[in-house]
């Protein structure tokens, strides 16, 4: 039986009415389960209530209505205990200016009451597991925007939590830092079985970390699964790119064809949406051929990405 390292039903929260706006009812009815030692991923656009469930989450608001634990701990009851066993984290970086790499991560440890010798020595694997070494009598206000992050994760594992809250862990970063980052949590989640809770805006980064994603909207669970999972859920239509050589071709001549959701041209390759590729794929090969002086060089059959998962989820309904 799996033990779960989050398990929460019927969070309601509501932001009270402002001189501009009403009440906003942040989140309408959240029932989440997370696995202990998985990567899961909580997604939406802006607004969906994500900081909201995740601040929840960390005890740093209380819901209005609603019960859950987080790792074992009642969510109402037992916040300081919560709070000792959790961390947090951002891709905004917010140290003291002035202290160094190693000075920061001792202030924090003091924060959580970390004794002096567990303390140093924590440090010192810190140091070692972020490559921080060169870096380590650096004032933080000297480093790299690459560096600076990989302080701040080594920041969130000082109290070695039992769930580790990333929000946009990578946002900002070029794409090699990023990379090493995604692996690193990678890493440290199976070799020490820690449960990350991800928020962030690149689809990429989470259909590589997570093991199950949620997406939010307007405050609501709208899908939740594995990423594959997902993929096949979203209405997407069969689609295929056709690679040819010859003049251009006109799109407008398949978008008259039955079953035909969408055609784009570019650059002499063709994407085509269609609700059936076993039946379409064939008077659309004719059309394309028929007179034009074209060879058709390659078909492709694609599927869609979190990204489209993403964007058709997003969509608010009428």
């Amino acid at each position: 039986m799996e033990i779960e390292a989050i398990s929460v039903k019927g969070i309601h929260k509501t932001y009270p009415s402002t001189r501009k706006t009403g009440p906003v009812h942040a989140l309408r009815g959240i029932d989440l389960e997370v696995e202990q030692g998985r990567i899961f991923s909580i997604l939406g656009p802006n607004g969906a209530g994500k900081t909201t469930l995740i601040s929840i989450l960390t005890t740093l608001l209380s819901p209005d209505a609603g019960t859950g634990t987080v790792c074992g701990f009642d969510l109402l009851r037992e916040q300081s205990q919560i709070r000792e066993a959790v961390n947090v984290t951002s891709g905004n970086a917010n140290f003291t200016d002035n202290f160094t790499v190693v000075e920061n991560l001792n202030y924090y440890g003091m924060l959580y009451g970390i004794p002096k010798r567990r303390r140093s020595a924590k440090i010192e694997l810190l140091v070692e597991m972020f490559e921080l070494e060169d870096f380590r009598h650096a004032p933080f206000n000297h480093l790299s925007t690459g560096l600076k992050q990989r302080l701040v994760l080594a920041k969130s594992l000082i109290n070695d939590p039992k769930v580790l809250f990333l929000d946009e862990p990578t946002i900002g970063l070029d794409p090699q830092i990023s990379e090493t980052i995604r692996r690193g949590l990678k890493e440290i989640n199976q070799e020490k079985g820690l449960t990350i809770i991800l928020t962030t805006h690149q689809m990429d980064e989470a259909e590589f970390l997570s093991d199950r994603i949620a997406f939010l909207r307007q405050g609501r669970i709208v899908a939740e699964g594995e990423a594959a999972e997902l993929k096949r859920g979203i209405r997407w239509g069969d689609m295929i790119r056709i690679h040819y050589t010859g003049p251009p071709f006109n799109p407008d001549r398949l978008s008259l064809l039955e079953g035909i959701l969408e055609v784009k041209s570019d650059d002499r390759q063709i994407t085509i949406s269609m609700d059936d590729r076993g039946k379409r794929l064939d008077p659309v090969l004719r059309i394309l051929t028929s007179g034009q002086h074209l060879t058709v060089k390659n078909i492709e059959i694609l599927e869609p990405d979190l990204e489209d998962v993403f964007i058709e989820l997003a969509k608010t309904p009428h």
